[in-house]
């Protein structure tokens, strides 16, 4: 959990279950963008460990953490939020784009 909005534009999940099984470099990348829009900054290794109760109550809440490691970028997300994302079928583009119509302007 990073400083920046506490609540994202974009629903993550809904993006992920949108885009999966497109199997196109720029799904992927919307994706991507998505969940670390809804993480917040990376944190490092060190100051994960830090924060990993924080970081865990968070993800239980429906906020992903991002962990920059050696080996790589780390995502934190809960067990429901991911069987969610893989499980549920996405909406279709026509349905995205009429719910987007329907949001009050802020």
């Amino acid at each position: 959990m990073t400083k920046g909005s506490s609540t994202p534009e974009v629903d993550w999940k809904l993006v992920v279950r949108t885009l999966k099984g497109t199997g196109t470099s720029e799904g992927r990348m919307l994706v991507e963008k998505a969940i670390l829009e809804a993480a917040g900054l990376p944190l490092r290794l060190r100051e994960a460990r830090r924060r990993l109760f924080i970081l865990t109550t968070s993800a239980a809440e429906g906020r992903p953490a991002i962990i920059d490691t050696e080996g790589g970028r780390v995502c934190i997300i809960a067990l429901d939020d991911l069987v969610d994302v893989v499980m549920e079928r996405g909406p279709t583009l026509g349905e995205v784009v009429a719910r987007g119509r329907a949001l009050p302007e802020p």
